[in-house]
């Protein structure tokens, strides 16, 4: 059915209010749930008023939702800015600043690590900070060779182009075109904002856990269409299996791809479905039951998520996408090796948002892939470090939900070793980058033993391992998972 475009727990992250709030939605006629977070309150008329940033009020009745009182993230992050001011240490302001890059609070990880750094410029994490803000700061050459490099690629005159600090986006998104997002901006310059944001997180992240990373020395070039049609015309004269694509990083190219996901014809069906319901909407217009006020919240409940699902299908698809242009530029996995897609695709998960209206930061556990990891997780077959590493689990996917699976199980595996042993995994990268020569070619079982090989080599026997992931797994829950646990029972 067509609610299966949301997943069962949808979060809506939302900018500081004045007090959290979590409202649980049950769609009058089904068993989903849908889960809220922002601005509620209780009104007269046993109602409880809803209120999005950015869309539109909701008006929920208490029979179909409740709310859940729990502090903000912004509201979490304060309290560790006001601990880490009164301790005025250097860890204090690097567990704040941590957070906040966790949360994708960019300007607030900034500030907490400027306050390390005046306490003590020689801490061996500041010193890396300083090191990749520096580097990312240098000014890259000239655009225009760059430039005419993708309109070469494209063939198609008529596109315009808009550039940031490091990258180059080739669009045809119209001057009239709908803006998006909280600030109200065309679509190309919010594609280049959200760029840049997991641009600098992506590099502090590692930063932080270690590694400085070497930035391009050029812009990176993405092609953003206006419409699913003219990106499947390009999609698949490079390969038709990328039909089945939302977005891509080419590497032979070196280039990401990208289209505005509400001219998909999901959300085209989905559009059509809210316009006939707000149509019916207008023909109760008077009448008075229980059936057709469950029927106007419907209606209004679907407006508002497809306008928040279009901007979080946008937003993760980047998000996913530049990882893998990022990690292929950065010699992190090495751009035109074979490689393992393990390697790949949960490098890339792990830095995808996975919801909300806006950047969700890094390492956010992801509602869907956690989903799709526990299902296989009592699979002693195919969920075991072996299968995965040696890149049995896509190798061996036969169906689409196979290999949805697959991504599960290599999101979860990257979490566990990028939050437990993220200098390790970098040296793992490596030195598989370096083992596997482009256009070996070498037997798949000799393929599979060196990669098993290099992994143990780093990380211990994979049994051990293995144990010790299971474990970190079965701890591990969203952040709304957490909320509800914790605050669901106050009264």
């Amino acid at each position: 059915m067509w609610w299966n475009r949301f997943v069962l727990v949808l979060t809506i992250s939302l900018p500081a209010v004045a007090r959290g709030n979590l409202v649980i939605y049950q769609l009058p006629g089904t068993d989903l749930q849908i889960v809220l977070e922002g601005s509620a309150k209780m009104v007269p008329g046993r109602l409880i008023e809803y209120n999005h940033p950015v869309f539109k009020q909701l008006m929920l009745s208490t029979e179909n939702a409740r709310i859940i009182e729990a502090p903000t993230k912004r509201q979490l992050y304060a309290q560790m800015a006001n601990k880490a001011k009164g301790a005025n240490t250097v860890e204090a302001y690097l567990d704040a600043a941590r957070f906040a890059l966790k949360n994708g609070m960019l300007k607030e990880f900034n500030a907490c690590a400027s306050e390390a750094w005046k306490i003590n410029k020689d801490d061996p994490t500041v010193k890396r900070l300083v090191q990749t803000k520096l580097n990312i700061n240098k000014k890259l050459s000239s655009p225009d060779a760059t430039i005419a490099t993708l309109r070469d690629m494209v063939g198609r005159p008529d596109m315009k182009v808009n550039v940031s600090d490091h990258y180059v986006v080739l669009h045809d998104v119209p001057d009239n075109a709908e803006k998006v997002g909280r600030k109200k901006i065309p679509r190309a310059e919010a594609r280049l904002q959200l760029l840049e944001t997991v641009y600098e997180l992506y590099f502090q992240k590692f930063a932080l856990d270690g590694i400085v990373l070497e930035p391009p020395k050029e812009h990176l070039m993405v092609l953003l269409f206006n419409h699913e049609d003219d990106y499947l015309h390009y999609a698949t004269r490079l390969d038709p299996d990328l039909k089945q694509a939302s977005g891509f990083w080419s590497s032979k190219d070196n280039v990401a791809v990208f289209y505005d996901q509400g001219t998909s014809e999901e959300f085209q069906a989905l559009n059509a479905l809210s316009r006939a319901m707000q149509e019916a909407k207008k023909e109760l217009k008077g009448v008075r039951t229980d059936g057709t006020r469950d029927f106007h919240q419907l209606a209004n409940a679907l407006d508002l998520l497809i306008q928040i699902a279009k901007e979080e299908a946008d937003i993760e698809v980047v998000s996913h996408e530049a990882t893998h242009q990022l990690a292929g530029n950065t010699s992190l996995i090495p751009r035109g090796a074979y490689f393992l897609r393990w390697a790949q695709e949960g490098l890339a998960t792990y830095f995808e948002t996975p919801s909300g209206a806006g950047w969700g930061g890094i390492g956010a556990v992801n509602t869907d892939r956690l989903r799709w990891y526990r299902r296989l997780a009592a699979d002693t077959e195919h969920s075991t470090v072996e299968f995965i590493v040696t890149d049995k689990i896509f190798d061996y996917a036969a169906t689409h939900a196979a290999t949805v699976a697959a991504y599960g199980q290599s999101w979860g595996l990257t979490h566990f070793l990028m939050e437990k042993h993220p200098e390790k995994l970098a040296e793992y990268y490596k030195k598989v980058g370096e083992k596997i020569e482009l256009g070996s070619r070498i037997e798949e079982s000799e393929f599979r033993n060196q990669c098993l090989a290099i992994f143990e080599e780093i990380f211990g026997d994979t049994a051990t391992v293995n144990a010790q992931w299971k474990a970190y797994m079965r701890g591990l829950k969203t952040d709304t998972e957490v909320i509800i646990e914790k605050y669901a029972k106050r009264k």
